[in-house]
């Protein structure tokens, strides 16, 4: 009769531990070294680009997390990270003082972003695997709750005291980042140690052969993922629907930040990591509670629209605080920690209606686990480009010009939730579900449901939305990488980035040829049969490949004219 509470107290130990480890390196990466650039004097457009990059290690987890399974224990895999992570902080912190900085830690942090992004397949492999579901449910809470304290403490509690004993201690800058960075490494390596003892080492169902077993699979599932009707309108959906957001995530700590002189508001390092790791994360957890609660009473398909406003319409708070910072009047520190907090409550509750409807529309199906894995994949690629580019475009603007431009990118988020495509009825899923052998999700694209024509025309229209979501994708990662190279670079340079450009037009030429060919087959076969189920994802397709040309052209002729005209 005792087994089972002490049972339970382990779980409870080591998923709040888990779940803080996974949220230290998160934030260290993508906050922390945002405000240690910042107050060691980087230019913000130098900051944005190479820290925005990152981002890029997340997105593409889904391309290596099958792989993992082949060697070891995922317990394995999650003390490696957890103790390189520790080492690369500890790296960094002694770079501090050293030429080349900024180059020296924003290599380290790539390496860093990619182990934190393997620690985290394999952390929510042992969760899955280690709990059955009532206790998966049962400690979600505790889940969310101890990665949220892991931005706390990287982000907020670390940098506000060493920041005081700065004070006290009359350390330099470079010193107290140092700090910053070794109590950061310290943590890391505490929590290896702990879980050395306390984690369990997760369990696989199956051990793959080899590469090409795992590979032949991956495919396999993702092919799958382009099959889903109103394809094209759900990913527009995960495109945009965090538009507004995206430019403000990193920009915004900055111009907090920011000198007076620059039209920032003036804020030590420590102010803004009180206001974003402490009040701005009590608002988003009650916006994000509140939000769920909203949701649930109403449904999604009535309450997205709503939530897409309360995402997007707090970004005025930003506009305000900009506008008074240009005019040089300056705010109240508690007024400004008031519209933060009002901004950060607008993401939690709105920030809900992005999840729920990946889980419930996009993921759905005979691999739901994967593919929701792709569609938050894609969700935090998107973020890439933007956060890339908003450090360039504040100071090209200023800040209150660049905050405006935030409000008018908000309106296509908005369209988003209020346009998005429900395939999965409610009441049509349920049953479907409910019907489904084993537990399986046959949802309404599942191919057991559709005529030989439907499953045809399916196929064929999949096969073109993966060609241009492979155009998309070479847009997204290697063309922004590509420019953001350029930052920094001599006027009339960049001859490297414009010859790697005009190569990528082949692979780019034939993942178009191919997207086209194959929506005007899907079509023609469609139109012949009176098919309209998965007509829409062809005519997407070639959509969606004519945008991405027209990116990429754009790309080409900026890079062209920044070396020829420069």
């Amino acid at each position: 009769m005792k087994t089972a509470p002490a049972s339970a107290l382990r779980n409870m130990l080591w998923v709040a531990s888990l779940y803080l480890a996974m949220g230290i390196p998160y934030n260290v990466i993508n906050g922390t070294s945002v405000r240690m650039f910042k107050s060691l004097g980087f230019a913000d457009s130098q900051i944005t680009v190479a820290v925005g990059s990152i981002g890029i290690a997340w997105s593409l987890k889904p391309l290596w997390a099958a792989f993992l399974d082949m060697y070891r224990t995922k317990k394995f895999f999650v003390l490696t990270m957890e103790l390189l992570c520790g080492f690369l902080f500890a790296a960094i912190a002694m770079a501090v003082s050293e030429p080349g900085f900024f180059q020296i830690a924003i290599a380290l942090l790539w390496v860093a972003a990619f182990a934190s992004s393997t620690q985290d397949i394999c952390a929510d492999g042992i969760y899955l695997t280690a709990l059955d579901k009532p206790g998966q449910a049962r400690l979600a809470g505790l889940q969310g709750a101890f990665w949220v304290l892991g931005k706390v403490l990287a982000t907020g509690l670390l940098i506000s005291v060493l920041f005081k004993l700065q004070a006290s201690q009359g350390w330099s800058e470079q010193l107290m980042w140092r700090n910053v960075m070794l109590s950061c490494a310290a943590a890391m390596g505490l929590l290896a140690a702990y879980h050395v003892f306390m984690l369990p080492s997760g369990s696989i169902s199956q051990r793959p052969d080899n590469a090409a077993q795992v590979w032949r699979e991956f495919l396999a599932t993702a092919t799958t993922f382009f099959h889903k009707r109103a394809f094209w309108g759900m990913i527009a959906f995960v495109f945009l629907y965090r538009l507004g957001e995206g430019l403000i995530l990193m920009e915004g700590q900055l111009f907090l930040q920011g000198s007076k002189e620059q039209g920032g508001l003036g804020l030590s390092a420590g102010q803004v990591s009180d206001i974003d790791a402490v009040y701005g994360t009590l608002a988003s957890i009650a916006g994000g509670l509140l939000g769920g609660a909203f949701a649930g009473k109403l449904g999604l398909r009535r309450s997205l629209w709503i939530l897409g406003l309360s995402l997007n319409i707090p970004h005025f708070t930003f506009l305000l605080m900009g506008h008074y910072a240009a005019a040089g009047q300056g705010m109240d520190y508690n007024a400004i920690v008031a519209l933060v907090s009002i901004e950060k409550f607008g993401y939690g509750f709105g920030m809900v209606g992005n999840m729920i409807y990946l889980m419930q529309q996009l993921a759905p199906g005979r691999s739901t686990m994967t593919h929701y894995a792709f569609a938050t994949a894609l969700m935090n690629l998107v973020l890439v480009p933007t956060a890339m580019i908003s450090g360039p475009l504040a100071e090209w603007l200023g800040f209150s010009t660049f905050f405006l431009v935030v409000m008018f990118a908000s309106v296509p988020s908005i369209l988003a939730a209020w346009r998005a495509p429900f395939p999965q009825r409610d009441e049509e899923t349920k049953s479907l579900l409910e019907a489904g052998a084993g537990g399986a999700q046959v949802t309404v694209d599942d191919p057991s449901r559709l005529t030989a024509v439907e499953q045809q025309v399916q196929a064929i229209a999949g096969r073109a939305s993966m060609f241009a979501m492979l155009g998309i994708l070479t847009l997204l990662i290697v063309d922004a990488k590509v420019l953001g190279s350029l930052q920094g670079a001599e006027p009339g340079g960049g001859l490297t980035q414009l010859l790697v450009l005009l190569a990528l037009l082949l692979p780019k030429a034939f993942f178009a040829r191919r997207s086209f060919g194959l929506a005007a087959e899907a079509a023609r076969i469609a139109k012949a049969a009176g098919e309209t189920h998965y007509l829409g994802n062809a005519r997407g397709a070639k959509i969606a490949t004519w945008i991405s040309a027209a990116a990429s052209l754009a790309v080409l002729i900026f890079c062209a004219q920044r070396l020829f005209g420069g």
